[in-house]
């Protein structure tokens, strides 16, 4: 009896160190994919046609749609969404017919490793791409395993109430060396089914409460910080028994839409019953456009990073520059302090700091820098003469003295 409990437990041990070992071989000290996110305004130029291309007005209920990335943008998409999701990085790369997807995603302190390290062989099928060669870090898993692990997240993701829209009407996705085409059904509620999952649980009625209450604000007109405090004061008030970010980020939306002039039931159909909150003119430092740039920053920085609001900010004063009101560096400025001002909100270790300080009364010079001297409405050809474009020396030396203003800000 003691040799059969001698037996059992050297194999105990051996199972148990052999797990380890694969462990450790599977885990590791630095990713094999470490990359910036970079988006400049000719990525924006580039998502914004393909929204249009794919706008409501322009489908038809029940037809299948087709959506086509060219390799760089299905690469910058899947790294976008790995930092954003994880604080990782990721590339794609395409084949006929294949993909191979790479993806660095940084674990919590442990003695094994910082880093797990995938890479996946996708090939197209006449549904959902399945997962034919999977490696986790140095290690090759047989192809019955990594076809069980792709089944095994698509099964996990169908449970996600932010992706089951998108499931359920994805069709198929191609692959090319040329790009990556989605195909899906379309209707027209699909739009209002795929922000109701996205929605996270009890953000919908966060920004209820923050609607009423910009409802009750009484005024024609306001300046934005004059409509900053109330709302960061509620926000305080809630995050005493709740999440601060997730407050923050539901006042900078309700404020963004009102600010915009465009109604919250765009975000959250269900606000088309709520509180209405009339028609504000909303100023920053004496102008209605500031506003705009501010507002819109910070909420794309708050909900979606920071690379992504300074170049859509970026691209705007571009587009400016080719027939709008002209490039302009007080544009940019105010688009960078609220970029900031959306990357204090959505972080926790300051999220609350930031609700009192703005709760507490704020001047627009606390979240403007100052503007008056810095060049505008410059066209296209004037902006390239004097600046060299968004890659010249004098561009780079304005947006210097532009993070070195917003950095002296005292909120």
């Amino acid at each position: 009896m003691r040799a059969v409990l001698v037996v059992l437990l050297l194999l105990v041990v051996l199972v148990v160190g052999g797990a380890l070992a694969l462990v450790g071989v599977a885990v590791e000290d630095a990713p094999r994919v470490a990359r910036e996110v970079v988006i400049g305004p000719d990525e924006v130029a580039r998502a914004v046609r393909i929204v249009e291309g794919h706008h409501p007005s322009r489908m038809r209920n029940g037809a299948l749609a087709s959506m086509t990335l060219s390799p760089a943008d299905a690469d910058l998409a899947a790294n976008y969404l790995a930092s954003r999701v994880a604080r990782g990085s990721a590339s794609v790369g395409l084949g006929s017919g294949t993909a191979t997807v790479s993806l660095s995603l940084p674990l919590p302190a442990n003695p094994l490793g910082a880093w797990l390290n995938l890479q996946a062989e996708l090939a197209a099928t006449p549904g959902l791409p399945s997962v034919t060669a999977l490696r986790v870090g140095k290690v090759p898993l047989p192809g019955f395993l990594a076809g069980y692990a792709g089944e095994q997240l698509l099964a996990w993701l169908r449970t996600r109430p932010e992706a089951q829209a998108g499931l359920e009407a994805l069709q198929g996705i191609r692959f090319t060396p040329t790009g990556l085409t989605v195909l899906y059904d379309w209707s027209d509620d699909l739009p209002g089914r795929v922000r109701a999952g996205a929605m996270p649980a009890g953000q919908r009625e966060r920004l209820r409460a923050y609607q009423e209450r910009l409802a009750a604000v009484p005024g024609r007109q306001a300046s934005l910080t004059g409509l900053l405090a109330p709302l960061m004061a509620l926000a305080a008030e809630r995050s005493a028994t709740g999440d601060p970010v997730a407050e923050n980020q539901a006042a900078i939306v309700v404020l963004t839409m009102h600010v915009l002039g465009k109604p919250l039931a765009l975000v959250e159909p269900e606000a088309a019953a709520w509180a209405r909150v009339p028609p504000r003119a909303v100023t920053l430092a004496g102008r209605d456009d500031f506003p705009k740039h501010f507002m819109v920053s910070a909420a794309l920085a708050a909900l979606a990073g920071t690379a992504l609001a300074d170049a859509v900010g970026l691209y705007k004063e571009v587009e400016d520059s080719r027939g709008g009101s002209g490039f302009s560096f007080n544009d940019i400025a105010a688009d960078r302090a609220g970029t900031r001002f959306g990357e204090r909100a959505a972080a926790m270790a300051g999220a609350a700091a930031l609700q009192a300080r703005v709760a507490a009364g704020l001047r627009e010079s606390d979240i403007l820098p100052p503007t008056a001297d810095l060049p505008e409405f410059m066209p296209e050809a004037e902006f390239v003469a004097r600046f060299g474009g968004v890659d010249g020396p004098g561009y780079r030396r304005m947006m210097e003295e532009i993070e070195r203003r917003v950095a002296a800000l005292p909120l």
